[in-house]
């Protein structure tokens, strides 16, 4: 248990809920459709879950080589961002180990993609394209104030659209259309991150949506007119095209929304404040743990961010199918 424990932290695991966000999405649409498999849509599952860890545990590793590179002894490299790459960093897994496990990772979703070629065709292609070229300029993109924005197309409309292709060989109007929810969900949760990693991102020159805003309070701002504008796609969506209109369900997540601007302006306002997990709030994992390792300052707002995406998406789903 406690090498599957590290092995979720080396590859951020705990942020698989933003994948299985689409999956659902693309679940609740192929239900829909004759050719649609459960053979397929769970290779399409491990596959863009390996994807993703892949390119959560690449980020990390090129971060490290960047530095050693700059001369940075591998023990004393330090990140300001709780967890990141601690367990390498710590010595727990190799920087050889890291490179095995994404030869692994990578290897075994483009099989996957392969036999989706062999199914659907060409298209498939461009789409593995896409997500590859996402991955590799991921790391440097930071630089140009598109790492929000290339996650977001990840996990919104090119997972979303490429994923339902794969299992259907159809493309959705509406789908599209549901997924620029997913879009701006995830950069949600992204710039709940940046807004808290604000003095490092300026220290390493990098360039967020957040820093955009110029202050922490325009970038709190701005994520609530975010948030405002996906559940508009919501509603616009029930009104004038053809989503269903149990997909309001997606208002159940305002207790979160509530919560993760609350907190977020009482981090940037350094407030002592108590943090407590709520059930209607969604899953705190290993929450011992993080308090135990004083990471529940940073960690309270992450899940809360994470579990509005997530839940957005599972309500979403819900209401497609209701």
């Amino acid at each position: 248990m406690g090498n599957i424990k590290n092995f979720i932290e080396l590859t951020r695991g705990y942020t698989l809920p933003m994948t299985f966000a689409s999956l659902l999405i693309i679940l609740s649409y192929a239900n829909y459709s004759l050719y649609f498999t459960f053979f397929d849509f769970a290779l399409l599952s491990l596959a863009l879950c390996s994807v993703h860890l892949g390119t959560n545990l690449f980020d990390d590793y090129i971060d490290i080589k960047s530095q050693i590179k700059n001369g940075v002894q591998l023990q004393n490299i330090i990140f300001s961002t709780p967890r990141k790459a601690r367990l390498i960093l710590d010595g727990t897994f190799s920087l050889q180990y890291v490179e095995k496990t994404l030869i692994i990772l990578f290897t075994f979703a483009v099989l996957a993609g392969v036999y989706f070629i062999y199914k659907q065709g060409f298209v498939i292609v461009i789409y593995m394209l896409l997500g590859g070229l996402s991955s590799i300029f991921y790391p440097k993109s930071s630089k140009y104030y598109l790492a929000e924005i290339i996650v977001g197309l990840v996990f919104g409309p090119l997972m979303i659209t490429g994923g339902y292709y794969a299992l259907t060989g159809q493309y959705g109007g509406d789908l599209l259309l549901l997924s620029w929810t997913i879009f701006l969900t995830t950069i949600v949760l992204l710039h709940t991150h940046n807004i808290m990693d604000w003095e490092f991102d300026v220290k390493e020159n990098r360039r967020t949506l957040a820093l955009l805003c110029k202050t922490k309070q325009r970038a709190i701002d701005a994520q609530l007119f975010i948030i405002i504008l996906a559940y508009t796609i919501i509603v616009l969506g029930i009104i004038n095209l053809n989503f269903n209109p149990h997909m309001t369900y997606v208002f159940l997540t305002l207790p979160i929304v509530v919560k993760l601007q609350n907190s977020i302006k009482d981090y940037i306002n350094i407030k002592d404040v108590e943090f407590i997990p709520r059930w209607y709030y969604g899953p705190f994992e290993n929450w011992d743990g993080i308090k135990r390792n004083k990471l529940d300052f940073f960690m309270y707002r992450f899940y809360l961010a994470r579990n509005f995406a997530f839940f957005f998406a599972v309500f979403a789903s819900i209401g497609a199918v209701t």
